[in-house]
């Protein structure tokens, strides 16, 4: 079988540079610092975590929904009005998250 990575103790014994690379530039470790990490805006983090609230509370009220058809209770108008309302808004502000990350990347 055919060796697909370099192992340290091999680079070592042959001279070759241990240090990993990543698309071509070298990968340096600094004590105490923190990974760099681009600045979001404040209106996407508030977005972002909306559209995950809306999402979990739509699939919970789904859930209760259907629970209830399925025992045969009456069902309460709004684990419905919950579902049919936060599960499509928390698509649009997902997709409008998604379409926002596209655009700033062509930018940038």
């Amino acid at each position: 079988m055919e060796h697909l990575g370099s192992n340290p103790a091999n680079a070592a014994s042959n001279g070759r540079e241990t240090t990993p690379r990543i698309g071509g530039e070298k990968l340096t470790a600094t004590a105490g610092t923190a990974p760099v990490h681009s600045k979001r805006s404040p209106l996407r983090v508030v977005m972002t975590v909306l559209a995950g609230i809306l999402a979990v509370a739509g699939v919970g009220s789904l859930a209760a929904l259907l629970l209830e058809a399925f025992r045969g209770e009456v069902i309460w108008p709004g684990f419905a009005a919950g579902a049919f309302y936060a599960l499509p808004i928390a698509f649009l502000l997902m997709a409008g998250l998604v379409i926002d990350s596209i655009v700033r990347r062509r930018r940038g």
